[in-house]
């Protein structure tokens, strides 16, 4: 009896979803075609424009696309980009991001058009996660549930954290927000932890600092609501935790085992310094916004201050708290103080803004939709609700147009890059494009990070950052030319010696003793360098061949078996609990 109500139940949830697909396909279809329209301007003419943090990450994804084709899906460090020397930088970022772009190149082929695909997709799963989001808190709305969902994934700032500064990992964590925070209502109210779970553990597999801000501001809700929470709730928000670490074991497993392997290089610090509430406003009305809240943003801002007192609480709660991150992410707020201190991750108050965004397109949808709803005309329902959207796609063709005005000049990456030749800045801005397939391939042959290479080898850089991919060596001293053939977590460096060397420093990073080397076939013993690079010891005159690969088996199957656990536990839903 009771294996016959869990089949039935899981037969219901998979009507229940099926169900939601077919009765929704025409509001899908147009989160297609609405996505396509958030590319249009860049996608017609088939290039790569430049954008801040562009080729960092296409760089990320060539190499995990590389590695696909070795059948590695979880590479460890960069051996076909990232000047193929081994840096960990796979590791220490998220790498949910990459796969969506990864699998669209593995289809097409084609890495621009495979990129913008990727993009139009990414907006597709943002519109149906707002969507849902939505319709899950209040049921039945579905105006409100298409306007946000549109206005959000449209809006300049998403736009622009897509084409301006290029950061696929923020903008995946950004089609996330509504999951999380929809998640949190849910236990908050209910006790009900695994959307709560599922969005968190996603902006966690795809954006660092940003699952920092929403656990930051989860708390200050946590806080706020204090008295509506019960031990059993409580309970649950640990569940919730534990089988967050599960599911995210794939990032902080691997990152935690080079972190604490060697010092490294960090991302730089920026100067914090607030913004200008004045000109922000102004550039979100004049829809002028790079990384600000948007004019629709705004206007939820003004209705929910005029309809405050019909707003229920939780919309009371999401105003003031859209409110106090702008205020925070001023320039009222003491920002210097706080640049010699922890606060200094945060590079850039304005990151704040993407809640105040998300909170007040809410609040703006929410209430237009209450204003239809008490109008009995529905054709003028229809038209304003028609306005509402065309108006949201001219401000996002406007904002792509602005943008590609400023690049549609800039040159092509007409040469392989090297630490000679790099991409071009105007105005402090990434001023480049990319028009074929050759000039892609060039913009992946050097990378002028140093961002988690160990701070030893960071010393060298120039030398193994090199086309020629230097190696030191330590008797005589001098430079000498190596050839790199890179494969999966491996590499095979090549070099010819004219005489017996004691010691060679090899271009390939060494950070911990997972490493596997093999000297002309033969295994050796693993030795590194005060730089912390692979060295070679007693050398004979002639041609070498050194094999080196990463492998750390008890990490891969740690992960293996907490993800598959997360997963388990995340899926299965006891019948007389069903939390959701």
């Amino acid at each position: 009896m009771k294996n016959n109500t869990q089949q039935t139940n899981s037969t219901s949830n998979l009507f229940s979803i099926k169900s939601f697909f077919i009765n929704n396909w025409l509001i899908l279809s147009s989160f297609i075609l609405f996505s396509i329209f958030n590319v249009i301007i860049f996608l017609r003419y088939g290039w790569l424009f430049g954008a801040q943090d562009l080729q960092f990450h296409l760089q990320r994804i060539e190499e995990l696309y590389q590695n696909s084709q070795h059948l590695n899906f979880f590479p460890s460090i960069a051996t076909f980009t990232f000047n193929q020397n081994g840096s960990a930088v796979m590791s220490m970022y998220p790498k949910l991001p990459l796969y969506l772009f990864v699998a669209c190149r593995l289809i097409i082929q084609q890495p621009i058009i495979s990129y913008y695909v990727g993009i139009i997709l990414m907006t597709f799963i943002g519109m149906v996660v707002a969507y849902f989001c939505y319709l899950s808190i209040e049921r039945g709305k579905k105006i409100g549930a298409y306007i946000f969902a549109i206005i959000y994934m449209m809006s300049g700032l998403i736009v622009n954290y897509n084409f301006y500064m290029g950061d696929i990992g923020i903008s995946f964590s950004l089609i996330f927000l509504p999951l999380a925070f929809t998640g949190l209502f849910h236990w908050i109210s209910t006790g009900k932890y695994k959307m709560l779970t599922l969005g968190i553990s996603l902006i966690s597999l795809s954006h660092v600092l940003n699952v920092i801000f929403v656990i930051v501001t989860m708390i200050i809700f946590t806080l706020i609501n204090i008295q509506k929470l019960s031990k059993a709730k409580f309970v649950n928000l640990l569940k919730s935790i534990g089988i967050t670490i599960l599911i995210t074991s794939s990032f902080w497993l691997p990152a935690l085992s080079f972190g604490t392997s060697t010092k490294m290089v960090k991302p730089y610090n920026a100067l914090l310094q607030g913004i200008s509430i004045p000109d922000y406003l102004l550039r979100s009305l004049s829809n002028n916004v790079t990384y600000g809240i948007t004019f629709f943003a705004v206007l939820g801002l003004v209705l929910g201050s005029i309809y405050y007192c019909r707003l229920p609480t939780y919309i009371h709660q999401a105003l003031w708290v859209a409110i106090g991150y702008f205020l925070i992410s001023s320039n009222l707020f003491p920002w210097k103080i706080f640049q010699h201190t922890g606060f200094r991750l945060i590079q850039f108050p304005w990151r704040l803004l993407i809640f105040t965004q998300l909170f007040l397109v809410f609040i703006f949808s929410y209430l237009i939709s209450r204003l239809l709803e008490q109008s009995s005309h529905k054709q003028i329902n229809g038209l304003i609700t028609a306005m509402l959207i065309i108006v949201t796609v001219a401000l996002s063709l406007n904002t792509q147009q602005r943008h590609l005005k400023f690049e549609l000049g800039a040159p092509e990456i007409s040469a392989p890059l090297d630490e000679n030749y790099g991409i071009g800045f105007k105005n402090t801005v990434a001023w480049y494009k990319i028009t074929n397939r050759y000039e892609y391939h060039h913009l992946m042959a050097f990378n002028s990070t140093g961002d988690y290479l160990p701070q030893n080898a960071f010393i060298v850089f120039k030398q193994i950052a090199s086309k020629s991919h230097f190696a030191a060596l330590h008797s005589p001293d001098g430079l000498l030319p190596t050839t790199l053939k890179s494969g999966a977590d491996q590499s095979t460096i090549s070099f010819q010696t004219s005489q017996i060397t004691n010691k060679i420093e090899l271009p390939f990073v060494i950070y911990n003793h997972h490493y596997q080397i093999k000297l002309d076939s033969k295994k050796i013993p693993l030795n590194i360098s005060k730089h912390q690079l692979l060295l070679i010891k007693n050398v004979k005159a002639g041609t070498h061949t050194v094999h080196v690969q990463y492998k750390n088996n008890a990490i891969t199957i740690a992960v293996a078996l907490m993800t598959v656990a997360g997963l388990i536990a995340i899926i299965y839903v006891p019948k007389k609990h069903h939390s959701v």
